[in-house]
């Protein structure tokens, strides 16, 4: 076998990654696109090599159902995939394996980092006629790299650092890179952003996000997003252990709050810019690509439709001749995890929890995340009890109806009282976000987070916890005086658990808390309803799944085809 047949990276030649981009390079035969043509030293508007930074931010992955049709959180302790054929419960069954690695994203990292060195040995051959785009690409394309190595450390620790080579097949030193420590990773990254953060494209355009043509370009405030994001994934347990941890890639040698105190100083300092905060009505995230809390996220360009409530509205719901899908199955663990709406948790006997009414009174972010039984939803409500429109139990639908008595409502419009769906941001109407992924709700409680690790309870912890409360509708939305250090911990945890809910936080969450194991690989709970003669209904609990989960899979594997043509990559402890 030839060494190019699995290259350590996915090497891509120039040519190649230019032709899988048809949209950016339409105007050239695609046998012709070469360096000289990307980069043209006699094209002053710099046209074709500002769509070459465009196509590297098309390395971006979107969420929603990109894991088997389903988004991540089917295979975390929040949800389930409702389909029993589903490739995700192979996951849930079995874990991963170097020979089988799930999300591997390892090529698709190192092809975009390749992408932007491409960019940043070339882009000077260009006669800019404008140099501040000249400066913007750059600094973006650096940024950028910096970012999808925040997306490669946190799945498998210290990484290599090629720094601005370009690696081409026949290169002799490309099968003997050596992973570089997670503290170099880090370090890397975190002094990448900062050098970039001041040469980008000014944040003062933000304040006519509807009409900026670059709204969701990289710039100061969202490199600093990505800095707090990075330095909060480096101050976390898993890899800021109290015990040494087994090599160098897995994290730092000896714990230190100090890591704690830059993250949230790396938050905080998104928070003083003063050009985001939380929008008033949740439904605007969805239903308005611009808006003052989106902060980073995936842009893409595609065709308008309503997609995405046909796939997670209850299988009983048929609209326009095509059927509803229910494609994910949340848990009971993540659905007792919403307070009821005085922000009591139901375990409390004084919250006024009502075993035979569950669904009563509750934090309002439950129904605009969850679909239970009888929910109002198109002009009728949810019929998750045995037998109901939502589930039949009949031998055709059997296999795809909910497996735990919910479906996922997240991303859906507010269409409790309409008569078709409503278009959501996940149609993409022309250029616009397809994907969140980091929004100031989420600055708020990484901030939280971090200073509470670092100083405590402090008046800045509660009030940014109870922003964030205060939005989702809880009334009192504030907190009990006096909470612990830990106390408070597992309020921020359970806040970030829900008001994040189903947007790629809980499963990467439980891992850099280091308790997946404990709350992951457990046995995950339904609940079977049944209808009684007078109307009310039974709820009783039921077994779902019982997921495989050992100490190795807090960290990915690296495919076995990278381990074997590269001897200088060492494995991750445990395959």
């Amino acid at each position: 076998m030839k060494k190019y047949n699995y290259l350590l990276f996915s090497i891509i030649l120039v040519t190649v990654a230019a032709t899988s981009c048809k949209k950016a390079f339409e105007d050239k035969p695609l046998e012709l696109l070469t360096n000289e043509y990307i980069f043209d030293p006699n094209d002053p508007t710099g046209d074709q090599a500002s769509k070459w930074v465009t196509y590297i931010y098309s390395r971006i992955q979107t969420g929603y159902s990109r894991y088997n049709s389903a988004p991540l959180e089917s295979i975390s302790d929040d949800a389930v995939p409702t389909a029993v054929g589903n490739g995700n419960w192979n996951v849930i069954r079995g874990g991963y394996s170097p020979i089988s690695p799930f999300d591997d994203n390892w090529s698709n990292c190192y092809n975009a980092i390749r992408e932007a060195n491409v960019y940043l040995n070339n882009y000077q051959t260009v006669p800019w006629a404008d140099s501040s785009r000249k400066v913007w690409f750059a600094n973006e394309a650096r940024a950028l790299r910096a970012y999808f190595y925040y997306e490669l450390v946190k799945r498998y620790g210290g990484v290599p650092l090629v720094g601005d080579k370009v690696y081409n097949p026949n290169d002799a030193d490309l099968t003997n890179l050596q992973r570089n420590s997670f503290e170099e990773c880090i370090n890397y990254i975190v002094s990448e952003l900062d050098i970039v953060k001041d040469s980008l494209r000014s944040d003062a355009s933000l304040a006519n996000r509807t009409t900026d043509p670059d709204f969701g370009r990289m710039r100061k405030s969202v490199v600093l997003a990505i800095k707090a994001k990075a330095l909060l994934l480096a101050a976390s347990p898993l890899f800021n252990p109290s015990a040494t941890p087994n090599r160098p890639y897995t994290g730092y040698s000896s714990y230190s709050a100090e890591r704690w105190k830059a993250a949230a100083d790396a938050a905080k300092a998104v928070m003083d810019l003063g050009i985001y905060d939380l929008e008033a009505n949740p439904y605007t995230l969805v239903l308005q690509r611009a808006n003052k809390e989106h902060i980073f996220f995936k842009m893409s360009d595609s065709r308008v439709s309503n997609t995405y409530a046909y796939y997670m509205s209850p299988v009983g719901y048929t609209i326009s001749n095509t059927k509803s899908e229910g494609r994910v199955s949340p848990t009971q663990e993540f659905v007792d995890a919403f307070p009821m709406k005085n922000g009591k948790p139901i375990t409390d006997p004084t919250s006024g929890y009502n075993p035979a009414a569950p669904y009563a009174g509750r934090d309002p972010r439950l129904e605009r995340t969850v679909f239970y039984n009888g929910a109002k939803w198109l002009q009728r409500p949810v019929e998750t009890f045995e037998g109901g429109k939502d589930k039949p139990n009949n031998a055709i639908i059997a296999k795809d109806q909910t497996q735990t008595g919910y479906y996922a409502k997240k991303f859906c419009a507010n269409d409790s009282s309409s008569a078709n769906y409503t278009n959501t941001l996940y149609r993409d109407n022309g250029f616009v976000p397809a994907w969140g992924i980091i929004r100031y709700a989420d600055i708020l409680l990484m901030y939280a987070e971090a200073m509470n690790e670092y100083a405590g309870p402090v008046a800045s912890v509660y009030s940014a916890v109870e922003k964030i409360r205060q939005r989702a509708g809880l009334s009192p939305y504030t907190l009990t005086p006096g909470l612990s250090q830990s106390q408070m911990r597992d309020v921020i945890r359970n806040e970030r658990r829900l008001e994040l809910a189903f947007e790629e936080q809980r499963f990467w969450d439980i891992r850099r808390w280091k308790i997946a194991k404990a709350v992951y690989g457990t046995t995950l709970h339904g609940v079977t309803i049944t209808k009684n003669t007078d109307g009310t209904f039974t709820y009783t609990p039921k077994d779902v799944a019982t997921p495989y989960f050992s100490d190795a899979m807090y960290l990915f594997p690296i495919a076995i085809k990278e381990t074997q043509v590269n001897p200088g990559i060492e494995q991750n402890p445990g395959y």
